[in-house]
């Protein structure tokens, strides 16, 4: 019996090559979608999983809010605070402490090999007994001791090449000066871990550096810190959560009410880290719930449009398999066994389908990993998942296309049937009707959300900055100092040198840059004679004389620093820069009243002064809202701007490279544009915009394919009736008017429905931005537009093709 289904199916789609293709070919292209899509999302959802301990890890979270406003949670935490919580709460069983940095690391045995890392962090020795990145060289035990370094195999390849690295030495320059020795070699940390790093350090080393020696307030003050916990598997998180807040309210209750600060603690289980990018942090890797939450949509639509072609085309031939059901029914054939039979026709579609799927989905791996930026697949093991995902997915369409088909195929009268009653076929009109309007709808949700998406980028790039970043070059400042030279003396002497190249017009420095975020994100700011309460939270860096005059930065009021301007903290009150939004936060009714008016910023003791208002500019990308901004005056800094001529550019890089290389030997020089550099800041937007109208144009195509395949139907089935009205005098213009407006009422119907979804999906989407456009009447008329053309173009093929035939031949069995 078997056989003879397959017989019988295999005979079914070789008859019907043009419905087959399009079946096999929509079905192809859903399920190669669905597939990437997924094994996307699933990527998205490994992230931090693979951990031994995941289960009972937890990232702190400090919550606060300041006179009853809105309340924001943040991963900065101060570094007294993980070895407070894991003192006083016995359902704490770990903690570590994560501080990045950026040094310059070097192998002194081997000059040339000098590099810059992004990827260091200083950690407590507890890091990898709770994390599990597998140590394949060295002593575990005594990893992380004070003056050691732990490398991942990429590091160790190298600084040292294929020497041991265990027991070698290396110089680090950055927040900590010193030599370190190498006590372990670690696995290169895996890509779906949000916490990325090459090198780490002993945290007691940063914490005997000058800048944390003294720490006032006993470690308190500071929150330039990431905490993480690992519970006791009995523990009770909301507890716990409850536990930390007394801790830090027993260490910092009076102070934190002193100030008008309401704060608390709270648990973020590890799971959860990666897709909360609404959660301010400052280091790790960041995702989005709500990206995959569309591509999730945008799989599953686009695998539907194509279940519903299948569904579409099937009934659409429902008078040619009704005679067979027919003549079936009457030499004895039950219903259970035509159902089979449908089903195994569906199952075969489906199954050639999905093969052709699995081998365009590795095809087209690399491009979609390109367009994201990381090999997704690879990453997240797919290969312990792909299988069942493929065999549910096969599964699933199998019956989504071949359910309805089957039922209602194998539920014909005979009797009926075989008289060719076509009015036993209304109800599969209309189901085909209403399918096409959903396929419809859904292709001009997808035009809508592709306009939207490409509005919105558009709309973030074209942002007035109020900065001008075209034509700067920005280097890191040195951090290797020759020895005997003074780091603000020796930048100050290459700032001038840098200005004397002829093609460079400006030079400044500063310690953050525009798209790079601040060097203070929670300072606060009050009138001296108010009460510490009314402070607003404020964001701070600082910069030289030259930035503002670089950047194009427009003073509403007062004046920019001076030559003759102390550094920041140097004296008492220290001269600020702020921004407009600044001086409205504080009260003050105009910016000419906030000059020189007494501050204070972070105490009572840390006196500042306004002595210039900027006009406000976009610091951060549009995703942010405009910040209360501070500038405090330096001389040396982090990072050099150079506003250059580009008519010898290359010439004019080098030169630099010459003096930076000649005066600070040891540095790593590296330079990028700072238009780019701010753009990078929407790097995952374009990248989600890239796959979702990739994905979009695919749904359509598939929708197409259908409605082709359908006009193809009607146009057969109505060829008599065609070629009667040729007859008696109807043009081809009336022919084709005829066969489309039918399907351009569908699609008419679909934009009725497809205009309130796409306003509310889009909307939901623009909610990340604090700078977005509106969604107006020009989107949805664009989309529907676009809707009726590629409809009308598809039906029109048919329709003229229709319109041409010799009515003779339609009309010679008659």
């Amino acid at each position: 019996m078997l056989k003879n289904y397959i017989k019988i199916a295999i005979r079914n789609l070789w008859q019907n090559p043009g419905y087959s293709f399009i079946n096999i070919f929509g079905l192809t292209i859903g399920l190669t979608c669905c597939l990437i899509i997924f094994q996307f999302v699933a990527f998205e959802y490994s992230f931090d999983r693979f951990h031994e301990n995941e289960s009972s890890l937890y990232r702190v979270l400090m919550s606060g809010s300041r006179g009853g406003g809105e309340e924001i949670a943040g991963t900065f935490t101060p570094q007294a605070m993980g070895p407070a919580l894991a003192e006083d709460i016995p359902e704490i069983r770990n903690f570590t402490r994560i501080a990045p940095d950026a040094p310059v690391v070097s192998n002194p045995s081997f000059p040339d090999r000098v590099f810059e890392e992004e990827g260091v962090f200083y950690v407590d020795a507890e890091f990898l007994e709770m994390f599990t990145f597998p140590i394949i060289a060295g002593n575990r035990q005594a990893s992380l001791e004070p003056g050691s370094v732990m490398l991942s195999e990429s590091a160790a390849q190298k600084y040292f090449g294929r020497e041991n690295a265990v027991g070698q030495v290396l110089d680090v320059t950055g927040q900590v000066e010193q030599s370190f020795r190498v006590a372990g070699v670690f696995k290169d940390v895996p890509a779906n871990s949000h916490l990325q790093f090459d090198l780490l350090l002993p945290f007691e080393n940063l914490l005997q550096s000058e800048q944390y020696e003294d720490e006032p307030e006993g470690g308190w003050s500071y929150n330039n810190f990431l905490t993480f916990i690992q519970l006791h598997e009995e523990a009770n998180r909301s507890v716990v959560d409850q536990k930390m807040t007394d801790v830090l309210m027993a260490y910092r209750g009076d102070i934190l009410q002193e100030r008008g600060f309401t704060q608390r603690l709270q648990t973020q289980p590890l799971k959860d880290v990666y897709l909360n990018s609404e959660v301010q942090s400052f280091a790790g890797l960041a995702g989005s719930y709500r990206t995959v939450y569309f591509f999730i949509i945008i799989g599953l639509l686009t695998l539907l449009i194509a279940l519903f072609n299948y569904v579409n085309l099937a009934t659409a031939r429902a008078l040619d398999r009704a005679r067979e059901v027919g003549v079936r029914k009457v030499i004895g054939a039950q219903r259970n066994q035509l159902i089979a039979q449908f089903f195994l026709e569906s199952g075969l579609t489906n199954l050639i389908a999905i093969i052709f799927a699995v081998v365009l989905a590795e095809i087209f791996q690399p491009v979609v990993n390109n367009l994201w930026g990381i090999n997704f697949i690879e990453s997240a093991g797919m290969n312990l998942w792909l299988p069942g995902s493929i065999v549910l997915i096969f599964l699933v369409s199998t019956v989504l296309a071949g359910l309805y088909p089957a039922l209602v195929l194998s539920s014909f009268k005979p009797v009926l049937v075989l008289k060719s009653l076509a009015g036993s076929f209304t109800s599969q009109y209309r189901l085909r009707r209403g399918l096409v309007i959903i396929q419809f709808t859904a292709a001009i949700v997808l035009i809508g959300g592709t306009t939207v998406v490409y509005h919105q980028l558009n709309y973030m790039r074209s942002l007035d900055l109020g900065l001008d970043l075209e034509q700067v070059i920005t280097i890191p400042g040195p951090r290797v100092v020759p020895e005997g030279t003074d780091l603000t003396s020796g930048q100050t002497t290459l700032l001038e040198e840098l200005r004397r190249l002829p093609d460079v017009r400006q030079v400044a420095t500063s310690w953050s840059l525009p798209g790079l975020g601040f060097n203070w994100n929670g300072a606060s700011l009050w009138r001296a004679e108010d009460d510490e309460s009314s402070a607003i939270r404020a964001v701070a860096t600082y910069i030289n004389t030259s930035f503002a005059s670089l950047y194009d930065m427009e003073l509403v009021a007062g004046r920019g620093f001076e030559e003759s301007t102390a550094p920041f903290g140097s004296t008492s009150p220290s001269d600020i820069l702020v921004n407009e939004t600044t001086i409205h936060s504080l009260g003050f009714a105009s910016p000419e009243e906030a000059l020189d008016h007494p501050l204070n910023m972070g105490s009572t003791d840390n006196k500042v002064r306004i002595i210039g208002v900027f006009k406000d500019f976009n610091w951060s990308s549009a995703h942010t809202e405009r910040e209360n901004i501070i500038f405090g005056h330096t001389i040396a800094g982090g990072n050099i701007s150079l506003r250059v001529s580009t008519g010898n550019l290359p010439e004019t890089i080098a030169a630099i490279q010459t003096l930076y290389t000649d005066l600070f030997p040891g540095n790593v020089f590296s330079y990028s544009f700072m238009d780019e550099t701010f753009g990078a800041q929407y790097q995952n937007d374009q990248r989600f915009a890239t796959l979702f109208s990739l994905f979009a144009a695919l749904a359509i195509v598939i929708a197409c394919l259908g409605l082709f395949g359908l006009a193809s139907f009607t146009a057969q089935q109505r060829k008599k009736e065609i070629g009667v009205r040729k007859v008696l005098g109807a043009t081809i213009l009336n022919i084709v008017g005829l066969l489309s407006k039918d399907f351009l009422k569908l699609v008419l119907a679909g934009f009725i429905i497809a205009v309130p979804v796409t306003w509310y999906i889009m909307n939901q989407w623009l909610a990340d931005f604090a700078y977005r456009i509106e969604i107006g009447a020009g989107i949805f008329l664009l989309a529907g537009g676009a809707a009726l053309i590629i409809a009308l173009l598809t039906v029109s093929w048919q329709s003229v093709k229709a319109a041409l035939m010799n009515p003779i031949n339609s009309l010679r069995s008659e």
